[in-house]
């Protein structure tokens, strides 16, 4: 039980942090604090960090992977066309190498 509470403070923790760096990225990149590209940067950053994060999980990154496609697709109409390449492309990108790997160690 102790695993879970810790996992569930963990999982909040997480997401709290994400919006709140995402809330001062967006400001600061308004107001001309950090250059407009920075964004960017940060999100591309988030999707590695999520990716490997994904693949440090052995079981609990499929359903990791299946939530985020999921999120996305929920979200789809308040994102722009590049987050939904990066928010669908991503998970979908990482479920195909999980199986593609998960095959080549079966067979091997």
């Amino acid at each position: 039980m102790k695993k879970f509470q810790n996992g569930l403070v963990e999982s909040i923790m997480g997401v709290v942090v994400g919006i709140v760096l995402t809330a001062m990225i967006a400001e600061f990149t308004k107001t001309g604090v950090l250059p407009g590209y920075s964004t960017w940067v940060f999100g591309l950053f988030s999707i590695i960090a999520s990716i490997a994060l994904i693949n440090s999980l052995q079981y609990a990154g499929a359903l990791y992977t299946i939530g985020w496609l999921l999120g996305a697709l929920l979200l789809k109409d308040s994102m722009s066309t590049v987050d939904k390449i990066f928010n669908m492309g991503g998970p979908i990108l990482v479920i195909i190498l999980r199986i593609y790997f998960g095959i080549r160690s079966i067979q091997s």
